[in-house]
């Protein structure tokens, strides 16, 4: 196993991903994603575990986010996406997997909209259709915006843990593994400045920004996946942007809310691995989306 970092340049914007190279890797390699608090060395050092030993796995901290140049509101998804393919092309890979989480997930389905030859498989949680954020969501984290600025860190706390989390907060704790909300609400009352302004550069960046042209979606497996409590992209929405795609497939995990690689990291693992794997049946530790559920989209 080696690992180095490379560091790249997209329009004046300096940022860098994270390159684990496995020996005797046979299997296309894997380019993770990740949402607002990602980091190259953060939660997808996890995932790799779940994934097979042969697997090359590549972070990537694009401009806005982890150690990368701050990036103004400004710079949509498509900019984002064409420093994703930047960093894909840079690699030289001739095939490989996309995962996306969170705001990375909304970067994957723009770079799909900007689609390369060598897309083999795609893995997208906490993702939904556009607009996002929509009037009601963004109102709640305009209030986490303001409670931030006016220094109420009980107010921030409380807003970031139930959007984030949701009722699977409650849940959490009946299971006897409440300890990531201490965790998390650690994580956000500590962010530094720099962190927060980011935070608050993604609330207004357009992430479906209108296109003159966009490419046709591959015709390659998607998976969308999401918790069935998520409030920051709801399952219905969810399910409306995996029936945008010609393959794809959606599923909802119980018990859970929009951070399920936090909630439950290993249950995350094997999801993404079993897609990407062409294991064939059920989703592991996933269910689909119900009939009832289905139609309260529609109303």
């Amino acid at each position: 196993m080696s690992e180095e970092t490379v560091r790249l340049s997209h329009e004046g914007f300096s940022y860098s991903c994270r390159v684990n190279r496995r020996p005797h890797g046979t299997r296309p390699p894997v380019f993770l994603f990740g949402g607002a608090l990602h980091r190259n060395h953060g939660w997808a050092r996890r995932l790799e575990r779940a994934l097979p030993s042969q697997t090359a796995v590549v972070t990537v901290d694009l401009p806005g986010f982890g150690a990368a140049d701050s990036l103004p509101p400004t710079h949509d998804a498509t900019f984002l996406a064409g420093a994703a393919w930047r960093a894909v092309e840079r690699l030289g890979f001739q095939q490989y997997d996309l995962v996306g989480q969170c705001l990375g997930g909304f970067v994957v389905h723009q770079m799909l909209r900007q689609a390369r030859p060598g897309v083999n498989r795609v893995v997208l949680s906490g993702v939904c259709a556009g607009p996002w954020p929509g009037p009601q969501l963004r109102a709640e984290l305009r209030n986490a915006e303001v409670a931030s600025d006016s220094g109420d860190r009980a107010t921030l706390l409380h807003v970031a843990t139930r959007l984030f989390f949701g009722s699977a907060a409650s849940a959490a704790g009946e299971r006897g593994d409440q300890s990531v909300l201490p965790q998390f609400r650690d994580r956000i009352g500590s962010l530094d400045p720099g962190v927060l302004e980011d935070l608050r550069s993604h609330l207004y960046r357009a992430w479906f920004p209108q296109q003159r042209a966009a490419s046709p979606t591959p015709d390659v497996p998607v998976l969308v996946f999401t918790g069935v409590n998520d409030v920051l992209t709801p399952p219905r929405e969810a399910h409306q942007l995996a029936s945008s795609f010609p393959r794809g497939r959606f599923a909802v995990v119980e018990d859970a809310g929009h951070m399920i690689h936090i909630e439950r990291p290993d249950e995350y693992g094997l999801i993404v691995a079993s897609h990407l794997s062409h294991r064939p049946g059920a989703v592991p530790h996933c269910r689909p989306l119900s009939a009832s559920e289905r139609q309260a989209q529609l109303t």
